[in-house]
């Protein structure tokens, strides 16, 4: 059984395919201080492990394809399932960790002073915990933060631009931390709905060339147009429109790499290729053949 440490686990420059056989680790550096990270292992069997935390930072995960089980000291652990969502602060403890064959996890690590200065006001939301000197809390039921960590791992995997990374990083400890805030019995959201709302999320996206109207998706998934509208936002923190136009600009993107701006336009339904541009303008800040020309890196 190897042993992981974290000062080395989350370096850019670390191998982890020679203590890991099967394992692939990617890590950026965003800033100085934050770091995100997307690990994921792919063996012929589930594997044990032991993680030494020996750097002073808040660890900020979601686990995307799992689940795993987690032990840290005599008899305490945690079972984690795919979506789920763990911070933690453990400077000096060492947790042990099985992981299944196929698994994948998105983590951002933060200094203490560099998260205070990001999370701005909403550090106090965690800090108390912190002070504490070793805190793990997880939150099982935040859709906006696994969105945003899928979204996160999209980009980590198509060695995107930094500055689109570096914002989709923020976006994703921004609804971390608002995780916390679903416990206290404010989210209204019924878990009837939220079923829904995931099941129009899906069929809104099933076809980035020719979505539904508002009217079609809301007869096909059993809400009526209002609460449609208004579990958007509040389970998923978008628009339905802005939720569409984000998904189909980032595929337009991928695209681009290998397509010319004619050829995106149709493949993605736009029947105009200035309403195209304008759109992708619009989301990235430069135009579609400025992304051909590397422009979005």
């Amino acid at each position: 059984m190897c042993e992981l440490r974290s000062s080395e686990f989350f370096n850019e420059q670390f191998c982890l395919s020679d203590s890991l056989p099967g394992a692939e680790m990617k890590t950026v550096e965003l800033q100085p201080g934050l770091t995100v990270s997307l690990f994921s292992f792919r063996g012929s069997r589930d594997v044990q492990t032991t993680a030494h935390i020996d750097r002073d930072c808040v660890h900020f995960s979601c686990l995307v394809r799992g689940p795993v089980e987690v032990t840290f000291g005599e008899s305490r652990g945690l079972h984690l399932g795919t979506g789920h969502l763990l911070t933690s602060f453990a400077p000096g403890e060492r947790f042990r960790l099985r992981l299944p064959a196929d698994h994948q996890n998105v983590e951002l690590v933060a200094s203490l002073d560099t998260l205070s200065a990001v999370a701005g006001k909403d550090y106090p939301r965690i800090s108390r915990d912190i002070g504490k000197g070793f805190c793990i809390l997880r939150n099982k039921g935040s859709y906006r933060a696994s969105d945003a960590a899928h979204r996160l791992v999209r980009l980590i995997q198509e060695d995107a631009q930094a500055l689109l990374l570096h914002a989709a990083a923020l976006e994703f400890l921004a609804w971390h931390l608002n995780a916390f805030r679903s416990e206290d019995g404010t989210d209204t959201v019924s878990p009837r709905d939220r079923r829904q709302l995931i099941a129009a999320r899906e069929r809104l996206l099933q076809d980035l060339s020719n979505p539904p109207t508002i009217a079609e998706l809301a007869k096909e998934t059993g809400l009526n147009q209002l609460k449609l509208k208004r579990g958007f936002k509040a389970l998923f923190g978008h628009s339905i429109y802005a939720l569409f136009q984000r998904e189909r600009m980032d595929r337009a993107r991928v695209l681009l790499r290998h397509h010319g701006v004619t050829e995106t336009a149709v493949t993605l339904g736009y029947s105009n290729i200035s309403h195209f541009s304008a759109a992708f303008s619009k989301q990235f800040g430069v135009l579609p053949r400025e992304a051909r020309k590397g422009a979005l890196g």
